[in-house]
């Protein structure tokens, strides 16, 4: 189902909306408070979520190739097989995220963020795959 920004403030502020398979693909979703909520499946390609609240939230499978999660706080957040290929993760909040299987494929990332170490998937993107 597609959502916009504002048909999601306003299923936020009636509750908890289920966002599971969602497609929020370009969507402005910068600062909004998706705290815990459930958005495996979903899609966010393309979609801004700088300075976002996603702590604790649900993100299985997520398909987020280029959205922008600059100074986003995803801590405790499940990433699990998430695809975040060209991805801005720049100064998010990563501590205790599950980023096992999850392709960081070209992604901005905190060389401190310890995402590696953890079984994300990162690697620079083939010659041929680069823009230019």
């Amino acid at each position: 189902m597609r959502w916009s920004r504002r048909a999601l403030e306003t299923a936020l502020a009636a509750g908890s909306p289920s966002l599971n398979g969602a497609d929020l693909s370009g969507e402005d979703l910068s600062g909004l408070g998706l705290a815990g909520l459930d958005l495996s499946h979903a899609c966010l390609d393309g979609a801004d979520l700088t300075g976002a609240d996603l702590h604790g939230a649900v993100l299985f499978a997520v398909r987020a190739n280029g959205a922008t999660f600059r100074g986003a706080d995803l801590r405790g957040a499940n990433l699990t097989a998430a695809h975040l290929v060209g991805a801005d993760l720049l100064d998010a909040r990563l501590e205790r995220a599950d980023v096992n299987g999850t392709d960081l494929t070209g992604a901005r990332v905190d060389a401190g963020a310890g995402v590696v170490d953890r079984g994300a998937i990162v690697r620079r993107p083939a010659a041929d795959d680069r823009p230019g």
